[in-house]
Formats: structure tokens, sequence, C-alpha cells
């Protein structure tokens, strides 16, 4: 008589597989080992990664103490022109033309406009004669801090002095070190890496008004001037430095 458990067709399935595994003592000691020893492992790597990701969400929520640094470097244009007596002329600057370095944004614009004359003229002098200058910053479509209070985009001289008119272009920029309370050095340095400030074009507006003193004969005769304008693009790259 042949028992019937052997006449059963062996299919491989998972079941059956099951059920021969463990259907002899040896067989059962061996898979109640592999079985505990997957246990484990995985119990170590799901505490190991949980471990992870807390520390990651607890340092993305800590807040250290940066120090924001610049590095500066300065771009220069020179344009000279002569004036006539009353006469208005809008000089352009393209910001495209300054070589700005990779990974570098603009800060701030300084212009010096700079009479024939010059700084340092005796103006005791009877022919020394300063004309009235004046200069202004166009407000245009430059991408720049136009509202900014610190701004100086008009000036005016009738002493032989220079000019001098700025416009802060990055937002917050100053040129000195900054604090930061960010989580990590990425969010730290977000602020000084944004794209798309001083775009466009710099107009500088400058007036002459000659001053001609009549009584001291042909040679005082003045109907023009020399002007100078010197324009600086203050560049930065920002650091954060994390402080202990």
């Amino acid at each position: 008589m042949v028992d019937e458990n052997s006449q059963r067709e062996f299919k491989g399935e998972l079941k059956e597989i099951l059920h021969e595994l463990f259907s002899l003592k040896e067989s059962n000691i061996a898979s109640a080992f592999f079985f505990s020893l997957v246990l484990i492992m995985s119990v170590i790597h799901t505490f190991d990664w949980q471990k992870n990701y807390y520390d990651d969400a607890i340092d993305a929520k800590t807040e250290k103490d940066w120090s924001i640094e610049f590095e500066i470097e300065t771009l220069t244009s020179e344009h000279t022109e002569v004036w006539q007596d009353e006469e208005i002329k809008v000089i352009d600057f393209f910001m495209e033309d300054f070589p700005v370095r990779e990974d570098y944004f603009i800060g701030a614009i300084f212009i010096t406009i700079i009479p024939e004359v010059g700084d340092g003229a005796d103006i005791t002098d009877p022919l020394v004669q300063c004309d009235a200058i004046a200069g202004d910053i166009e407000v245009n479509d430059l991408t720049a801090q136009w509202n900014y209070e610190g701004n100086n985009l008009s000036g005016q001289d009738s002493s032989c002095e220079n000019i001098y008119l700025d416009l802060q272009i990055y937002p917050e920029y100053s040129g000195n070190k900054k604090s930061s309370d960010a989580p990590n050095e990425f969010q730290a340095l977000m602020p000084w890496n944004l794209q798309g400030w001083g775009e466009g074009t710099l107009s500088i507006s400058v007036e002459l008004d000659v001053n001609s003193v009549d009584q001291l004969g042909p040679v005082s005769q003045d109907e023009d001037e020399e002007i100078t304008i010197i324009v600086e693009v203050h560049t930065f790259s920002a650091e954060a430095i994390l402080n202990n």
C-alpha cells in the first residue's frame, strides 16, 4: 500500500517549501536561526536609519551662528568728454560691459565726476575758474535698490571739487561683515546668491554752467570744460564661517 502523502505531487509552492523546511528538526533549528538573524538585521537597519533621519532633522532645525564675510573686487570704467556752457549730457554705462567674475555679484556702484581743474586747485587764483557742475544718476530700469535711503543720486559743485554719487545694487549690501543664524551653510549664503541685480544701463546726467569773469579780459573767457566720469562697480563673493 502506497502512503497517501508520498503520492502527493510536489508543486514547488512557497507553502510546500516552508512545510518541508519545518518538517525536520534540523531544518527547524536552521530556519529559526536564519529568520532570527534577518529580524535582528532589519531592526538594526531600521534603528540606524531612524537615528540618521532624526539627526538630520534636528540639524536642519537647529540655528547656528555664522559670520558672512565678503571678498570684494572693483571694476572701473572711465569716460572723458568736453561740455559746452549750459549743456546737459547723459552718459550711459552698460553693465554687461563690466567683466563680473563667476560666482560674484554686483553690490554697489560709486561714481566720481571730476572737473577739468580738479581737486586741489587754488580757487584764490583769479585765473582759476570753477564752473558749476551738476550730476545725477538717472532712475531707469537698472535693477537696483532705488529706494534705499543711503543712496546719493544727485550732487553739484562750483568750487572745483569732485562730485561723488553712489547707488546700492544688491539688497542689504554694505561690504561689511554680516551675521546669520541659519541652520547650515547653504541657507546662510542663500541671501547672497541672488541673480538679476545690476542688470541694465547706468545713466549719468551731467550739466555744465560755465563761470566766466569778464573783468579779467579775454584770458578769462571760458565757454566749455572737459569733465571726466569714473564709475567703480563693487562686486562681491560671500563666504559663511561657522562661529564656535
